[in-house]
């Protein structure tokens, strides 16, 4: 009987050895991706651990059909979806793949886009004269917005109604501004645009602070008002105007139709960029004739900031540029006023909007 015994012992324990032997088998033959490429790949991360497969593919590539260059597998591994060399994978999203060697191991392929390389030096186009608005001279007690040495052309980029304003016996609406600038130093100024309500005895009148690339037209002494003709050249295509501003609104206390019901609320200033293929400048006399902003098929380009409420300060701004079309531009209208409804004589008296150091960006 103990013969017996012993050995029925020993084979229990020759069976015992051998699953344990079976066993390390297992455990030593993984299921494993050893390799793998797409066509086009920048890289390809393995992880045995995690049991992934990441594909790096360039910005912008297709994820959805992705070629397999490369596939090896540890020795004796099967796989489920089979993939070979050829195969044409969808790693747009995750893609759930069985390796079976002894048993199943379940593993992920995916695919990323790199990031879209960065490029350090920004980019750089034309830029307007005096844009920062620190060069000014006074002609005849009249403000203008360029040095006193200026071109010609340079002195024919910006516009203002100072002239009408001063033949009236009034102050300028658009100034210098010396002691409170967005960027301080030698010579540095800002522009300060201040709606005034011109008062003669029975007839009242709002004259908003504003300033617009262009020239100012012939004068109205009947209405106090003058044509303004919109836009000097140019071709460029910015994506967006950048610049400081601050805001001192008044409440409105002038307005005419249709926008009388606006008494008593607080005023807004702006400043918009108009992009154009117009074959002359645009000549604005308000309100009789003013720009289709929406309906214009001339319009390039279009985009507006707006200015409603108190700053303490000044407030950097960022006014991006929606392009209607790709055709090139041939004028280029920047306006800014202290009353966004001044062409339509409805504003505050006293509203003051200050704008410094403006450029363009390009993308």
């Amino acid at each position: 009987m103990k013969k017996y015994i012993l050995l029925l012992a020993a084979a229990i324990f020759a069976f015992s050895s051998c699953l344990k032997n079976n066993d390390l088998v297992n455990k030593e033959h993984v299921a494993e991706v050893l390799s793998f490429k797409v066509e086009g790949q920048q890289s390809v991360a393995i992880n045995s651990a995690g049991r992934t497969v990441t594909v790096t593919m360039p910005d912008g590539t297709d994820l959805t059909k992705l070629t397999v260059a490369e596939i090896k597998l540890t020795e004796k591994t099967s796989c489920t979806p089979e993939i070979k060399v050829g195969s044409v994978l969808d790693l747009s999203k995750e893609l759930k793949v069985t390796l079976h060697i002894y048993e199943d191991y379940f593993w992920t392929f995916k695919a990323v886009e790199a990031e879209a390389p960065v490029d350090p030096t920004p980019k750089t186009g034309p830029q307007l004269y005096n844009m920062s608005f620190d060069f000014w001279s006074k002609e005849d007690k009249v403000w203008q917005p360029y040095a006193a040495d200026a071109t010609d052309d340079q002195k024919a980029t910006w516009g203002t109604s100072n002239s009408t304003l001063v033949k009236v016996g009034k102050d300028c609406a658009a100034m210098p501004e010396s002691k409170f600038v967005a960027k301080e130093g030698e010579g540095k100024n800002a522009l300060m645009l201040k709606t005034y309500l011109l008062d003669f005895w029975i007839l009242k009148k709002l004259a908003a602070g504003s300033i617009f690339t262009g020239k100012l037209g012939e004068i109205n002494f009947t209405t106090f008002n003058a044509d303004l003709h919109w836009g000097i050249p140019f071709t460029a295509r910015p994506a967006a105007l950048e610049g400081y501003a601050c805001y001192k609104p008044a409440k409105i206390n002038q307005a005419e139709d249709p926008y009388k019901d606006k008494v008593g609320s607080m005023d807004s200033g702006h400043i918009f960029v108009l992009l154009t293929d117009w074959e002359k400048p645009f000549t604005v006399s308000a309100p009789k004739t003013l720009v289709n902003f929406d309906g214009d098929p001339a319009i390039i380009g279009y985009g507006k900031v707006v200015f409603d409420k108190e700053m303490q300060g000044y407030e950097k701004f960022t006014l991006k540029i929606d392009y209607r079309s790709d055709r090139t531009p041939k004028y280029i209208v920047i306006v800014a006023s202290s009353s966004a409804l001044g062409d339509y004589f409805t504003g505050g008296d006293g509203s003051t909007l200050y704008l410094d150091e403006m450029s363009f960006i390009y993308e």
